[in-house]
């Protein structure tokens, strides 16, 4: 039996753990391609399930008198039980799907087909007719060398790159392009490779009757854990993203995938991370200052959209999928919009979220514990007169220690002034060590783009969805906020475009998703305003 363990630099959702990311770099991971050879016969994983993608339908005459949008946390109180069309006609979505990059990207920032080539052969070419524009050939020869320098490793085949990765078994294969900058995203596509690429599969069966195998996969695409899609997807942003001076930024907790609607904080599945530029100051950069975020990721693990019952674009988990995305970019705005701004803590200045309360008020509730109560009314009493029971705290402190000596410790009964003393406000919603930043946004613009990199299956998409200021307002505070009058106040359409969805098995859609996502990058890191 062949195995090979290869360590991750990489942050991975474990199964069982509610969400908490666990460091790979103290773990090891196991190909279980590594195990035997492909020809090898063994017993017969699950059949393969077609590939399905949810069909987005969106309604489109939009509602101009906002009716629904008067009490959207109402609405979507619910909404995991009882999705419908409802609730994407409130929030007046119009859908471009299957656009091309050139549509999705603002002009003059996409790498054109010509950067697929050897720099060597620009000059040639460029006599051909390539399509060039101002900006483009303002790039610098670095850039176009940087780009080039990674997009012909995505182009190799995946047979040969899988061989030339250290570990497995049999000769490894040379490779006329060494890989470097991909050997993170090629580790971890094999291992989505295992369950996903029908490429080689082979049913026979032997003397016995049984099913045998032979090919690659070693389960089904919808038995993968769903952090192998993950590490594919956010390897692949890391290759773009880093020539820019970027990297990926996990969630540090659940509660900052909390998307704030109106008076309600809902949770948004299927974020697992957000790109994020290094400060240009040295000291923030070492302190792990980041800025941003500029571009988030979201991957989901459904692979059916729709039950035998369900029309196409009427599914529950198409329609579930489709407002994760969009709650995803709603709370990606929220973050950008936060530039420049103090968090607004409901809890601000409340007498129950101080960090000293011992005298604040007669303790009650709970399990009713005299010594405890009495002991909490003579502190209350002491602290109005100014007297400190410093003695009295020493005392009890040693009587206790002296008792759990002697005695085995049991479990303590929590009395109401205890209870009361350990009650602590919620978490923030703002991460530590983040400048939120609203970069590649033009000042004084009354909307905000926001790109969103979606996966399913073993593809991924690049989303756009521009978000108008007074929108995301509406979204964040409600009708009851200060001076908002749904007669007068202007409601923009959340105006939602997607791409094509491009097979991370298929070496030429790498490349032209490689040419998106540096599309977005080039864009968002333009100069505007100084930013």
């Amino acid at each position: 039996m062949y195995l090979s363990t290869v360590s991750l630099a990489t942050f991975y959702t474990a199964p069982g753990l509610l969400g908490l990311r666990c460091p790979t770099h103290i773990l090891t991971r196991t190909y279980p391609g590594a195990k035997a050879p492909d020809n090898s016969p063994r017993p017969a994983p699950a059949r393969p399930k077609p590939l399905d993608f949810p069909q987005y339908q969106v309604q489109g005459d939009l509602d101009a008198t906002h009716k629904h949008a008067q009490n959207l946390g109402q609405l979507f109180l619910g909404v995991e039980k009882s999705v419908s069309s409802q609730h994407l006609e409130a929030l007046n979505i119009t859908l471009l799907g299957e656009i091309p990059l050139e549509r999705l990207i603002p002009e003059g920032h996409i790498p054109p087909s010509a950067w697929l080539q050897d720099p060597a052969l620009a000059a040639e070419a460029s006599t051909e007719g390539q399509d060039h524009n101002a900006s483009i050939e303002k790039a610098g020869e670095s850039e176009r060398e940087s780009f080039y320098t990674r997009v012909r490793e995505l182009l190799q085949g995946n047979d040969a790159c899988f061989e030339s990765l250290p570990g497995r078994p049999g000769a490894r294969r040379p490779l006329a392009v060494k890989i470097s900058y991909a050997n993170k995203f090629y580790q971890n596509l094999l291992l989505m490779a295992e369950s996903w690429d029908t490429s080689k599969d082979n049913y026979t069966t032997n003397e016995d009757g049984k099913e045998m195998y032979t090919g690659r996969r070693y389960s089904a695409g919808h038995e993968m854990p769903p952090y192998y899609r993950e590490d594919v997807v956010s390897a692949f942003v890391e290759l773009c993203v880093w020539p820019f001076q970027c990297n990926l930024q996990n969630p540090r907790s659940s509660v900052n995938r909390k998307l704030q609607f109106q008076k309600q904080c809902f949770p948004i599945q299927g974020i697992t991370s957000t790109v994020c530029r290094s400060p240009k100051d040295r000291q923030k950069a070492r302190q792990g200052i980041l800025e941003g975020p500029l571009i988030g990721i979201h991957c989901r693990n459904s692979t059916t959209f729709r039950t035998e019952n369900e029309a196409k674009g009427k599914g529950k988990e198409e329609l579930m999928s489709f407002l994760f995305e969009v709650g995803a970019a709603l709370l990606l705005a929220q973050k950008r919009a936060r530039e420049g701004k103090l968090e607004e803590k409901p809890w601000q200045d409340k007498f129950w979220a101080l960090a000293e309360r011992r005298h604040l008020g007669e303790m009650g509730g709970g399990r009713q514990d005299s010594e405890t109560n009495a002991r909490a009314r003579r502190e209350i009493e002491a602290a109005k007169s100014g007297v400190q029971l410093m003695e009295g705290v020493e005392k009890e402190k040693k009587d206790n220690n002296e008792s759990d000596a002697k005695e085995p410790k049991k479990r303590k009964i929590q009395g109401p002034k205890q209870a009361y003393l350990a009650t602590k406000p919620p978490e923030s919603q703002w991460e530590p060590k983040m400048e939120y930043r609203c970069i590649g946004k033009e000042p004084g613009a009354g909307f905000d783009n926001i790109y969103l990199i979606s996966s399913i299956n073993h593809h991924l998409s690049i989303v756009n969805i521009r978000i108008d200021d007074r929108y995301l307002d509406f979204i964040t505070r409600g009708p009851e906020q200060e001076g908002f009058d749904p007669s007068t106040q202007e409601w923009w359409i959340l105006d939602v475009k997607r791409s094509k969805w491009f097979d991370l098995f298929d070496p030429g859609d790498r490349a032209e998703a490689m040419r998106g996502v540096w599309g977005v990058m080039r864009w968002m890191n333009r100069d505007v305003g100084g930013r």
